[in-house]
């Protein structure tokens, strides 16, 4: 989805700020199930469009003006007529996933948002009303004053769980790494028995299996089989067809090979009846409820009626291809059992990231060493480049923020976490290189076969797996670990160390993809980040 700037709000137009009560009182009256089914529709024409700018602001042309009454269009008209609205939509994936949660706990009447023009407009109020309370008064104070560093912090952590959503990985990446992780490497005997040594025993199809009831390669399968069914909703010269808009448990099979037994197991982790997923929504959780869309992401399918299911959010679908392979494992296992699960996902990260990168054939004179060693043959670094008097050294990062670091919009819970899980990185970082390039030639350390004494250039890289930390400020604030860890009076005078750039892998594989056709420099890429923003800023 194109998302050229700030999003429209209803004080934009109204000159006043509506409040929570006000937008559950304009839901009321409204048949959930047709309220769910037109925000669904909604959703998927944000996702499945192009991700262009003329094409995002003809869509969001036509969505006001099936959503919004005539006199809030006048007054758009009047106020905002040269704005272009792709770079200020009105309507955007967070908005509507929060308008579809409100519906499930408060709509509750009778009046049909497909057929009844009354009921859309208030469908399309109650959107525009959202906007207004993704942001309170508070929370835009805190980012409005203070020192910049702090501001900085508070905008970091309230803007991480929108970005995530917004930018759901793409379904190319998503399938090669899938097939690639749990197809390729879950094959590979040598990668399968060190996961098993290292991790007492863990066994990923086994587990799988276990948990979930079905093999996962049939498990994906059908996640692919559905996406492809619902991506049909929009074809490639523009038309809709809304048949694509509904699983129909009794007819999605038709004639294939598909058993009842796997669809049924399948439908059971990636779906929930309404009901119950109203309860989803009504838990506890240490989460600010409009950042919070772990309900859409674990049960990406709603059954609205009988043996029908809607899709509220086609990305939450993909990105559940990959990670919720992860995710369908850790809720079959109790808190002793979790810890295996981490780090043999970890490990298997580790090694598609270096399958991945030594199946490249990168043009010479870059070559790539995935886990380079010291002379001992311990390792250091998960992956290095080296091209000529550069060096990229990598620490290979596959865990997850827990949840109310992700979704509570608290600088300093998000912090604490991002330093456990992400921070060490940095720092193992930043410990190597000064072993490698300490002025004190006792102190250094050098690597087996891979020569460094030609080195005047380091650039650091830290890959993540987490989509949620592709967010703005992140990199910053992991530059400033990084720092503060690395004493730069204690490195050889020669060697000049860049910013540690964060990199998440859809980006690595992107660069990687590029760099092989000759199209892109790895090297000077990261670089050219560093010198644009010396402090990684990146927003």
């Amino acid at each position: 989805m194109y998302f050229g700037g700030a999003f429209f709000v209803y004080e934009d137009v109204y000159d006043r700020r509506p409040t929570l009560s006000e937008l559950e009182s304009a839901l009321r009256d409204l048949d959930c199930a047709e309220a769910l089914a037109l925000l669904s529709q909604i959703s998927a024409d944000l996702r499945l469009s192009k991700r262009e700018k003329e094409p995002a602001g003809k869509l969001q042309q036509e969505l006001a003006g099936s959503l919004l009454d005539d006199e809030t269009v006048d007054r758009f008209k009047k106020r905002f007529g040269s704005v272009h609205m792709a770079d200020r939509p009105v309507f955007h994936t967070p908005q509507i996933l929060n308008v579809m949660r409100l519906v499930v706990q408060h709509s509750s009447g009778s009046e049909k948002t497909l057929t009844d023009t009354v009921a859309r407009y208030k469908l399309g109020a109650a959107c525009l009303m959202m906007n207004d309370l993704l942001l309170t008064k508070e929370e835009e104070a805190a980012i409005a004053t203070g020192p910049d560093e702090q501001r900085m912090q508070v905008l970091m952590a309230q803007m991480v769980g929108p970005f995530e959503v917004v930018n759901t990985a793409a379904i190319t990446h998503i399938v090669y790494r899938s097939r690639i992780m749990f197809h390729v490497l879950l094959n590979d005997n040598r990668i399968v028995q060190r996961i098993t040594n290292e991790c007492q025993g863990f066994d990923f199809a086994q587990e799988f299996s276990r948990v979930v009831g079905i093999p996962l390669r049939h498990w994906l399968f059908l996640l692919f089989a559905f996406y492809a069914y619902l991506s049909n909703y929009l074809h490639g010269d523009g038309t809709r067809h809304h048949e694509f808009l509904v699983v129909d448990r009794t007819k999605f099979r038709g004639e294939s090979k598909i058993t009842p037994t796997d669809f049924d197991l399948a439908l059971k982790t990636l779906s929930v009846p309404l009901d119950k997923f109203a309860q989803m929504l009504n838990e506890l959780r240490p989460t600010d409820w409009r950042f919070d869309f772990v309900p859409f992401k674990a049960r990406p399918l709603i059954e609205v009626q009988p043996d029908r299911f809607l899709c509220p959010d086609i990305g939450f679908l993909v990105e559940k291809m990959h990670s919720g392979v992860y995710w369908a494992i850790f809720e079959g296992l109790t808190e002793q059992e979790r810890p295996r699960l981490f780090k043999a996902w970890g490990i298997l990260f580790e090694e598609y990231v270096n399958w991945f990168l030594n199946d490249r054939r990168f043009a010479s004179p870059m070559l790539f060493y995935s886990s380079p060693k010291w002379p001992d043959g311990t390792e250091c670094f998960d992956g290095a480049f080296a091209q000529d008097s550069r060096f990229l050294p990598m620490e290979y990062k596959g865990g997850f923020l827990k949840i109310e670091a992700r979704y509570s919009g608290n600088p300093q819970v998000f912090e604490s976490d991002l330093d456990l899980k992400i921070g060490a990185g940095c720092r193992q970082l930043a410990n190597k290189i000064e072993t490698l390039l300490n002025a004190d030639p006792k102190k250094r350390r050098t690597l087996k076969n891979i020569p460094l004494t030609h080195v005047t250039r380091v650039i650091p890289v830290v890959v993540v797996q987490d989509q949620i930390l592709r967010g703005p400020f992140i990199n910053w604030h992991l530059n400033k670990i990084f720092n503060s860890r690395l004493d730069r009076s204690e490195l050889h005078a020669d060697v000049a160390i860049e910013s540690v750039n964060v990199v998440g892998i859809h980006e690595l594989e992107t660069m990687a993809e590029s760099a092989e056709g000759g199209t892109y420099d790895i090297f000077y890429g990261l670089q050219l980040r560093c010198f644009r923003d010396p402090d990684q800023i990146r927003i």
